[in-house]
């Protein structure tokens, strides 16, 4: 059985793999599924620089394509008209796991193959990248109650240095901006006493990919960084952060990513707005660097520096020259 041919735009945030992402689908007749463990939550929008665009398709106007599954499934971001799936699939309170992504995901791509379209993902988290198209799924550990109550009572800055000093790999590939996932890491890490990639087993997938890795200076990349935060406090999002946490709390899942959890210092007293704005940006610096090093240790990605690069990849790739 043949596999189904995807495209994987790899990257840390800032590198230009939404625009990249787009030009491919529209040159080559595809669609966009967003991995990113952020944007999957619906009311945070402006600090996760999430795709903007109409919440309409005419994929779903078809008639007799349609199941009652379909009529309540998320639709997708238009952008450009293409096509951006995995947006906003669930509330900003509720939990979204890695097996919740790849489950979502493999239909998506199924979808996307049957109606004779290029699946092309795009985004920054390397854990959902490595369990939907690696196959990579980590064996079951008990929950250790004790030792959660103990991680439970350490700030999120805390748990993410005290992962890198136990699992440097696993501290780049995780989101470290999802606390809940900090802490499990943690707990897997610290219970087994080993690491969590010896931890992980391999399945077989029905994938062929291209990885498209965007390739940026690391200044220029920190300079975009700076301006993209300016841009998003400019755009609202101390607003988005305040709404937040007067709806969910401190402690919500909406509160643990980075630009929101900063200003939860400054809505609470402990933190001026200035110093609270330059940690985004520390914070943000840092989180690409884990994902550079993240997709730099992967052979398979091709690393692009432009738009026309990433299309001739993508082209020698798919036998259209």
């Amino acid at each position: 059985m043949d596999k189904i041919k995807v495209i994987a735009v790899v990257g840390p945030t800032a590198a230009g793999k939404s625009e990249v992402g787009v030009r491919l689908a529209q040159a080559l007749d595809g669609e966009v599924i967003c991995v990113d463990s952020r944007t999957v939550y619906k009311e945070m929008n402006v600090g996760t620089a999430k795709v903007t665009g109409e919440k309409f398709s005419k994929i779903e106007a078809r008639e007799g394509e349609l199941s009652m599954n379909d009529l309540f499934e998320a639709r997708p971001v238009m952008v450009e008209d293409i096509p951006h799936w995995g947006v906003d699939l669930v509330g900003a309170d509720e939990a979204f796991t890695v097996a919740d992504f790849v489950s979502y995901a493999q239909k998506k791509i199924n979808d996307i193959n049957r109606r004779g379209k290029l699946p092309i993902l795009v985004g920054g988290t390397g854990l959902y990248f490595r369990a939907l198209l690696d196959g990579l799924t980590l064996t079951d550990v008990d929950i250790d109650e004790k030792l959660r109550t103990e991680l439970e009572a350490k700030s999120t800055e805390e748990l993410v240095e005290l992962l890198g000093e136990r699992d440097p790999d696993a501290a780049s590939s995780i989101d470290v901006m999802n606390r809940r996932r900090v802490v499990r890491a943690l707990e897997i890490v610290m219970t087994t006493g080993s690491t969590l990639a010896s931890q992980q087993r391999k399945v077989e997938t029905p994938y062929e990919v291209l990885y498209l890795g965007m390739d940026i200076d690391k200044e220029v990349l920190f300079d975009r960084i700076n301006a993209r935060v300016d841009v998003m406090v400019g755009s609202g999002l101390i607003d988005e952060a305040r709404n937040l946490l007067d709806k969910y709390g401190a402690e919500s899942q909406a509160m643990s990513g980075i630009g929101y959890r900063q200003l939860a210092r400054f809505f609470a007293g402990t933190l001026p707005l200035r110093e609270a704005i330059d940690r985004i940006k520390i914070d943000s610096r840092h989180y690409a660097k884990r994902q550079l090093t993240w997709f730099k240790a992967d052979q398979r990605v091709v690393w692009v520096s432009s738009i026309v690069e990433a299309l001739t990849e993508a082209k020698k790739w798919l036998g259209r020259y």
